[in-house]
């Protein structure tokens, strides 16, 4: 056989055109927040520590479209307070996970927090996309002492820095 011979599937075939998958994306997003929007749990353990329950799940929205809360220890929900708050959307608490959080150490979307790992996060030490801190490591980075693309800090490392003491790729 020669390699002429050889037949090659047609790309175009077997794949999907890109406004395809796009549009696939779009509608798996789209019913994944109405799933979470639908849904109606509750749960409190019977174990109460200080007052509050060890564990705590309260997903959906309550009848006035507000989202429920879940406060325990260990709180998940559609918005969480808790020592490990674990919320879809907001969560508050010593260590924080949601789109939203607030808390000593953070792993979000948007954050505040002594300790941050998020898109846009605001902390003593941070680690985002756009980081703002003490200590700031992102692709913008404004702190003391800050390390990212774009840096703006007292230290400044980065392709293009800004500060006191600088070590920069340009240097503006």
């Amino acid at each position: 056989m020669q390699l002429h011979e050889l037949e090659h599937p047609d790309i175009s075939q077997n794949s999907k055109p890109r406004v395809g998958r796009l549009a696939a994306v779009s509608e798996f997003i789209r019913r994944l927040i109405t799933s979470l929007a639908t849904l109606n749990y509750q749960y409190e353990s019977r174990r109460k520590l200080l007052g509050w329950p060890l564990l705590s799940i309260n997903l959906g929205f309550d009848t006035d479209g507000q989202m429920r809360c879940a406060r325990g220890w260990a709180a998940l929900g559609t918005r969480a307070i808790g020592i490990f708050a674990f919320g879809f959307f907001q969560a508050r608490g010593i260590l924080a996970i949601g789109a939203i959080a607030i808390g000593l150490g953070t792993i979000s979307l948007i954050s505040i927090g002594l300790i941050t790992v998020s898109i846009f996060g605001i902390g003593i030490v941070s680690v985002s996309i756009f980081a703002v801190g003490y200590l700031a490591v992102g692709v913008l980075a404004i702190g003391y002492q800050s390390l990212g693309i774009i840096a703006v800090g007292h230290e400044a490392v980065g392709i293009l820095s800004f500060g006191e003491k600088v070590n920069s790729l340009f240097s503006p």
